[in-house]
């Protein structure tokens, strides 16, 4: 699990993400995973349960680097890595803060590697 630390630098990197021109359209968030392990938060105009390539239709993509995802504090296999990455957002989700608000407006927000299944952290 990852440290308080890093909890506060992953809440920090996104509160950045999040403080920029959302435009208006995006109504989901997914943040996506990669090896060497990073993670990036992007928005989508569309959403559906039942149809998980919404994630790629990106229609909000921040100005801010990517974050790497230390091993030591997420862990080294990819099974590991994204279950700390959806512990983060949630506990993103969780905290007061102008981003989580955000966050918490749009019909969903979602976590998942770039090639692979995306898990949907909220709403819960």
């Amino acid at each position: 699990m990852a440290t308080s630390t890093f909890q506060s630098e992953f809440d920090t990197w996104l509160d950045g993400a999040l403080s920029q021109a959302i435009p208006s359209s995006v109504v989901a968030f997914s943040f996506n995973l990669a090896e060497p392990w990073c993670i990036e938060v992007v928005g989508s105009d569309r959403y559906s349960n039942d149809d998980p390539d919404w994630a790629c239709e990106e229609s909000f993509r921040p100005d801010v680097e990517q974050l790497s995802l230390p091993e030591f504090e997420v862990g080294r296999t990819w099974e590991l890595v994204l279950e700390e990455a959806k512990r983060l957002v949630s506990a993103y989700l969780d905290r007061p803060s102008p981003g989580s608000a955000v966050l918490r407006r749009a019909e969903a927000v979602a976590v998942g590697f770039v090639d692979g299944d995306i898990h949907r952290v909220w709403p819960r």
